[in-house]
């Protein structure tokens, strides 16, 4: 198999940052390695594209040498088994409410006689070394969401999975759960992440945080989390064209 990134920096604990894809794009995951990022996410549930341009960001993140996570649009086995063979090393879900549905989840990412993930990685084989069906189990990355009441409740039973290989931590939508409103900064939310990360760690379940900005992205990074994206490409864009128009705007 290709190098596990994922897994030998969470062993050294070394945080990567994570590229987070909205607008799916090959040449902006070119970019992004060439910026020095470490791994991508290439969003299907709110970003843009389809099977295609999720094909085409895979080959462009192959190419860079990123590793890269898959976002599926739901609980789909149809869906996590298309970006596993299309070479996604990891999927992730969303809207995770409880351990039934993460044990579903990860029966679609893992072969039997794990899961039910059905054969066919017709890209996801290239360059692999060995029997891919025999080691393909302990490279993918089954990533359910913890952003709900539900998955919160249930946590210490979905980290207890065989196979769930890392959980992502949604601070947006928690905190909609739990404070009604998107502040990703309420005590609820943030005392939430403490225990997700700590309750991961002690499972060896790596983590990965999806942060709005740098200032919320730092103390994340002193915490110890494995993964964190900073913000989406979609995000930068805006930012660099609104603050490069308001240069000439000056009086000065």
């Amino acid at each position: 198999m290709a190098k596990d990134l994922f897994r030998s920096a969470a062993r050294r604990r070394r945080t990567l940052f994570n590229a987070w894809l909205m607008m799916n794009n090959p040449l902006a995951v070119e970019l992004i390695g060439d910026a020095g990022w470490d791994c991508v996410t290439i969003d299907q549930q709110h970003g843009a594209g389809g099977n295609e341009t999720m094909l085409s960001c895979l080959t462009a993140a192959k190419a860079a040498g990123l590793p890269a996570i898959v976002r599926v649009a739901n609980n789909d086995p149809g869906l996590v088994g298309r970006a596993l063979d299309a070479g996604a090393q990891g999927v992730m879900c969303p809207l995770i409410e409880n351990v039934a549905e993460a044990e579903s989840f990860v029966q679609a990412v893992k072969y039997p006689p794990r899961g039910n993930r059905s054969w066919g990685p017709y890209r996801a084989k290239i360059g692999a070394t060995g029997d891919y069906f025999k080691t393909a189990n302990r490279f993918t990355i089954a990533c359910p969401q913890i952003e709900t009441k539900g998955a919160l409740a249930d946590l210490d039973a979905i980290l207890g999975l065989d196979g769930v290989d890392m959980v992502c931590f949604g601070p947006n939508d928690l905190s909609v759960a739990l404070t009604g409103s998107i502040d990703i900064w309420a005590k609820e939310v943030l005392e939430a992440g403490r225990e997700v990360l700590a309750k991961a760690r002690e499972k060896g379940v790596m983590t990965l945080i999806f942060c709005n900005d740098v200032e919320f992205a730092k103390p994340r990074m002193k915490e110890g989390w494995d993964v964190v994206a900073v913000g989406t490409d979609t995000g930068w864009l805006s930012a660099a064209a609104a603050a490069t128009r308001a240069a000439f705007d000056s009086k000065s």
